[in-house]
C-alpha cells in the first residue's frame, strides 16, 4: 500500500472502522488515473489524489433509483462497475473537481459522481513522503515495475480498442488482469482434521502435509503427549503414533523427499531441548538424533538440504538475550560439518532455496529485525533484507513472478514485505494486520493466505496489495498454513492455530 493511502486511511479510521478498500486504474488520453474505493462503517469513499466523493447506501439508492439494503451491497455494486470497465472520466477541472460517469448493468440508469478537490488535506498528496534515500530508491523501483505492467496492459487494450482510443473514449482496468477463477475468495471451512493436535509455540511449520512416494496424503502433527502422529488424509484416519517421540513439546516439522534413497523423511524439532530428529516415514525408524545442539537458547527452525547428492541438516538458534550461536550444518551421522559465517542472529524461520538458473543454493532466515540469505557453497551472506522494523520475521516464501524472484515474508509488525531476492530491494509492503502475522501459504503467484494474531486467516491480492477476505474459524492465533491437492476437493488449504486449536481443512468451490 502506498504512503498516501496509508495516511488517508489513518485519517478516516478515527471516524469509523475501515472494512475494505480496492484500487483501480483508468486510462484517459494516455494518462493513468488511480482510484481508491474505500468502505467504512456506513459510508463509501471514492478517491483520486486530492479529489474525493463520499456517500452512503441511501445516497446511492437515490442516484440509481435502486434499493441497497446494506453498505456491503452498495460497495459491491460500485466495485463491479469499476471491475467491468464501465467508468468514464467526463471532465477534470484542475484544483476543483473530477466528474465520473458510471454505467452499470441490469438496466440501472447511468449516473454521475463529482469528486471535489480538497486543497487543505495534505494526506492526499503522494509526493509528501519521507525523503529517506532508501525509501525513495524502493519507491522508484516499484514505480518502474508498475509502469512496465501498465504499459503492457495499455498496449493490449490499445490493440483491441484502437478506434475507441482515437475517439478519446476511456478504458479502465485493474492494476493487473487476473483470472478470477484463480482467486480462492470463496474458500470455505469444511471440518477439523484433528481433535488432539497441540502447537506449543507461535512458529510456522507446526505440522507438515505432503503426498508420499506411495501416493498417501499425509498430515504429520504432534499432541500434548509429545507424540508424532501420521494421519492419512485420503482415508481420514491415523496411521501411526510415535509416543514420546521427544522429551519435550514438539514444535516444528519439515518434510523432505530423499531422492538419493527414494524415501520420505520428516524432520522434527523440540525447541527447548535443542533436539532434532530425522524419521523415515515408510517405517518410522529414527535415522538421526542430534541432542544439545545449542548451548544457549532454543532451536526455532531447521530444514534439510541436498548438496552433491548428500543430505545435510541445518539448525538455527534463538535466544531471548539476543546472544545467538551460528547456523550449524550436520550430516546424517550427527556430525557437525560446518557453521555458516555471520549467522549469529535470533532465527525464527529457516528454509532453503535453489535457483535453477544460477545453479545456486541459498539459506534463507527470518530473524529479529530482518531477513537474511546466505550463499550456501560460498558460506557467506548474500543479502540482508531490512526495513528497520526490529520485529520478528516468522515466515518466508519464494515466488517466481515473471523475471523477478520475489522473497515474500511476514513480520510481527503486521506487514508483509516483498523483496527482490537477487537485488535486496523492497518491492512492496502490504499492511496485513495490526498485530502479528505468522505462517503464510502462497496459493498462486497472485494470491497469498496469512495467519494472524487476531485469530483470522487473511487472503491477500499480492498485485493489488489489498486484503480480499477474512476467515474466522480458529479460536487462537493462526500460526501455520499449507496448500495441498486433495483429489476429492481439488486444491485445499490446511491451517493450525496455537495451543489446542485444531488443524482445519478448507476447500475451494472454484
Amino acid at each position: 500500500m502506498n504512503e498516501d493511502i496509508n495516511d488517508y486511511l489513518d485519517t478516516i479510521e478515527s471516524n469509523g472502522k475501515i472494512c475494505e478498500y480496492q484500487e483501480f486504474y483508468i486510462i484517459k488520453n494516455n494518462n493513468i488515473f488511480k482510484f481508491t474505493i474505500i468502505k467504512k462503517h456506513n459510508i463509501i469513499i471514492i478517491k483520486y489524489n486530492n479529489y474525493h466523493y463520499q456517500f452512503n447506501k441511501y445516497d446511492l439508492s437515490q442516484l440509481t433509483k435502486s434499493i441497497f439494503d446494506t453498505i456491503d451491497k452498495a460497495y459491491e455494486f460500485i466495485i463491479d462497475i469499476f471491475e467491468e470497465n464501465k467508468v468514464i472520466i467526463n471532465d477534470l477541472i484542475k484544483f476543483k473537481s473530477l466528474k465520473l460517469l458510471l454505467k452499470p448493468y441490469n438496466n440501472i440508469q447511468n449516473f454521475e459522481l463529482v469528486l471535489l478537490y480538497n486543497k487543505n488535506n495534505h494526506n492526499f498528496i503522494i509526493n509528501e513522503i519521507n525523503n529517506n534515500y532508501n525509501e525513495l530508491k524502493n519507491e522508484i523501483n516499484i514505480l518502474k515495475d508498475n509502469f512496465e505492467i501498465f504499459k503492457k496492459d495499455f498496449d493490449n487494450i490499445k490493440k483491441d480498442n484502437i478506434s475507441e482510443i482515437k475517439n478519446n473514449k476511456i478504458n479502465s482496468f485493474k492494476k493487473l488482469s487476473i483470472d478470477n477463477s484463480l482467486c480462492p475468495k470463496k474458500i470455505k471451512f469444511l471440518n477439523d482434521i484433528t481433535n488432539d493436535s497441540y502447537a506449543y509455540s507461535g512458529l510456522d511449520n507446526t505440522f507438515s502435509v505432503f503426498k508420499s512416494i506411495s501416493n498417501i496424503l499425509y498430515v504429520i502433527y504432534s499432541n500434548k503427549n509429545k507424540s508424532i502422529i501420521s494421519y492419512n488424509l485420503n482415508d481420514s484416519k491415523i496411521i501411526t503414533e510415535i509416543k514420546n517421540a521427544h522429551n519435550n513439546y514438539i514444535t516444528n516439522f519439515r518434510y523432505y523427499l530423499d531422492n538419493i534413497y527414494n524415501r520420505d523423511l520428516i524432520l522434527s524439532i523440540s525447541k527447548t531441548d535443542n533436539n532434532i530428529k530425522i524419521w523415515n516415514v515408510n517405517n518410522w525408524d529414527c535415522l538421526v538424533n542430534i541432542e544439545n545442539i545449542n548451548k544457549n537458547g532454543n532451536i526455532d527452525s531447521g530444514c534439510l538440504i541436498n548438496d552433491n547428492n548428500k543430505s545435510y541438516i541445518l539448525s538455527s538458534n534463538s535466544s531471548k538475550d539476543d546472544i545467538c550461536e551460528s547456523i550449524k550444518i550436520f550430516d546424517f551421522n550427527g556430525k557437525k560439518i560446518k557453521e555458516i559465517k555471520d549467522s549469529e542472529d535470533r532465527v525464527f524461520f529457516m528454509d532453503v532455496y535453489y535457483d535453477e538458473l544460477k545453479s545456486k543454493k541459498y539459506i534463507i532466515t527470518g530473524t529479529k529485525g530482518y531477513v537474511k540469505s546466505y550463499d550456501f557453497n560460498k558460506n557467506e551472506v548474500y543479502y540482508k533484507y531490512c526495513d528497520n522494523d526490529n520485529k520478528g520475521h516468522g515466515s518466508i516464501i519464494i515466488n517466481k513472478n515473471e523475471n523477478i524472484i520475489q522473497l515474500i515474508e511476514s513480520s510481527w509488525d503486521g506487514n508483509i514485505r516483498i523483496w527482490n531476492f537477487h537485488t535486496g530491494l523492497l518491492l512492496n509492503k502490504i499492511k496485513g494486520n495490526n498485530g502479528r502475522l505468522y505462517g503464510m501459504c502462497l496459493w498462486n503467484s497472485d494470491f497469498l493466505f496469512v495467519g494472524c494474531k487476531d485469530k483470522t486467516i487473511k487472503l491477500i491480492d499480492i498485485q493489488k496489495r489489498i486484503i480480499i477476505n477474512n476467515y474466522i474459524f480458529h479460536g487462537r492465533e493462526v500460526i501455520s498454513l499449507k496448500k495441498i491437492y486433495f483429489p476429492q476437493y481439488g486444491e485445499c488449504l490446511i491451517s493450525q492455530g496455537r495451543g489446542n486449536d485444531q488443524i482445519k481443512l478448507w476447500i475451494n468451490p472454484n
